[in-house]
């Protein structure tokens, strides 16, 4: 009772964070999309948060999916596939370069590689964002046909029964296991988390003068600064918890438990790309404007809705 009770909770608590995502994710995607029809063109960093937006959308509707059909076990595979592909793209690596293009963009580091990447970030981000995606296609490619839980607790199971000799095969496997983990993941984190501290630096040398410099400590520039080094650093720590819970959700079920572990990783996982597309919007005026325009939008046309309702039973 206990276990469906957990199961049933955590699986509302998924639900609730998807949806909100998949809502704020989606904003996202529509409002640069119609910038986009209407531009023909976007800037760099609305075609990363295009992109981002999009990847997030379609990984947060698998949590959904999954859950709705979980008896069919063909369509289970299917979407598990589709989620773990797009969550490498939005969790690792356009996320990443969104890290980047603004740690580019905002620091004033004058080595010889920042100044030339300056130069030119405008232009490769359109090249960046094809590489990310060929790259977590191509990580991603062997846990489509290897089921590495089964295989290594069958492995695990086997060991265990013949413990007078090693198992080079189990060895190798639990090997290969964990440089598939290691290469898909650890790269892009990398990545991400260099660039975040890297400019969560640089904006807090930055305040530190300016606080010097001014008269009063509630200077408005300076305030702005220390609001971003807060919203940068909550986003760094939701990312690093999004990244361990998703890294450990890959973990054979015979090295953690069947029901918490996997339940508080559920969680966990699509907390951090729903917070951050908040976190996106509310700190970009251009979308917290379009965001509230569309649920006044949502509000009158379900208001609408029950008014015709009510008048259709009358």
């Amino acid at each position: 009772t206990d276990a469906i009770f957990c199961c049933f909770f955590l699986s509302l608590f998924t639900q609730f964070f998807s949806i909100i995502g998949m809502f704020g994710n989606g904003c996202i995607a529509v409002i640069y999309s119609i910038d986009w029809v209407k531009r023909r063109k976007l800037s760099s960093c609305d075609m990363i948060l295009t992109c981002l937006g999009m990847s997030r959308i379609l990984l947060q509707g698998t949590f959904t999916a999954h859950l709705l059909i979980s008896d069919f076990a063909f369509w289970i595979s299917i979407i598990h596939q589709v989620q773990v592909t797009t969550g490498f793209l939005s969790f690792s690596w356009f996320a990443s370069c969104l890290s980047v293009f603004y740690c580019v963009k905002i620091t004033n580091f004058t080595q010889p590689l920042f100044l030339w990447m300056k130069q030119r970030i405008s232009g490769m981000i359109s090249q960046m964002l094809q590489v990310s995606m060929l790259l977590a296609l191509l990580t991603t490619i062997p846990s489509f046909w290897a089921n590495y839980d089964e295989y290594l607790c069958n492995a695990t199971r086997k060991f265990s029964e013949n413990t007078t000799a090693p198992d080079v095969n189990l060895q190798l496997s639990y090997f290969y296991f964990i440089l598939l983990v290691t290469v898909k993941g650890f790269l892009p984190f990398i990545i991400f988390l260099g660039s975040s501290v890297l400019l969560i630096i640089s904006l807090w040398r930055h305040t530190r003068h300016m606080q010097h410099n001014a008269s009063s400590f509630q200077d408005p520039r300076t305030e702005a600064h220390v609001n971003a080094i807060k919203v940068l650093f909550s986003c760094l720590v939701l990312y690093v918890c999004g990244f361990v819970a998703d890294t450990v959700r890959m973990f054979p079920t015979c090295l953690t438990d069947r029901i918490w572990t996997p339940g508080v990783c559920s969680i966990v996982v699509p907390l951090y790309p729903t917070v951050h597309s908040i976190i996106l919007i509310l700190i970009n005026p251009k979308l917290k404007q379009a965001s509230v325009r569309i649920l006044h939008s949502v509000k009158q046309y379900s208001e609408t809705t029950n008014l015709l309702s009510t008048a259709t039973r009358q």
